[in-house]
């Protein structure tokens, strides 16, 4: 009788053990899927800012249709957030423009990362990770 009632305590805690683990991996899914979606979002801001940059005219401190000469503070007082960091990767050209953004959210090793590219007429959005 006692080994049935130590092998019934032991499959429950095995089973609990079993549940939590399956708990806590979707639950940091999930905020890995929520980090990307922030940075997204904030990416998309980003892009807006650059092309309001690129129909300014030189004269009002923008590009004159170009992405040539854009930094980041140009296009917002902050470079990050809560949700990641943001930068440009590589010179603007006159045509395209990529900012990168490095989420907050990490799964294993990997940090989240998006990237945006914006030209004149759509942004293309790439989740690196």
């Amino acid at each position: 009788m006692k080994s049935k009632q130590l092998f019934l305590i032991l499959f429950i805690l095995v089973s609990i053990g079993i549940a939590m683990t399956v708990v806590i991996t979707r639950s940091q899914a999930k905020a890995v899927e929520a980090n990307r979606n922030a940075l997204t979002r904030d990416l998309l801001y980003y892009a807006a800012k650059a092309r309001e940059f690129y129909w300014r005219p030189t004269t009002l401190g923008g590009g004159n249709r170009s992405f040539f000469g854009v930094t980041l503070p140009m296009l917002s007082h902050v470079s990050s957030n809560a949700n990641g960091r943001f930068f440009i990767v590589g010179s603007p050209t006159k045509d395209e423009i990529v900012i990168k953004g490095i989420g907050t959210v990490t799964e294993g090793k990997d940090t989240t990362q998006v990237q945006v590219i914006i030209n004149e007429q759509n942004n293309s959005s790439w989740i690196i990770h």
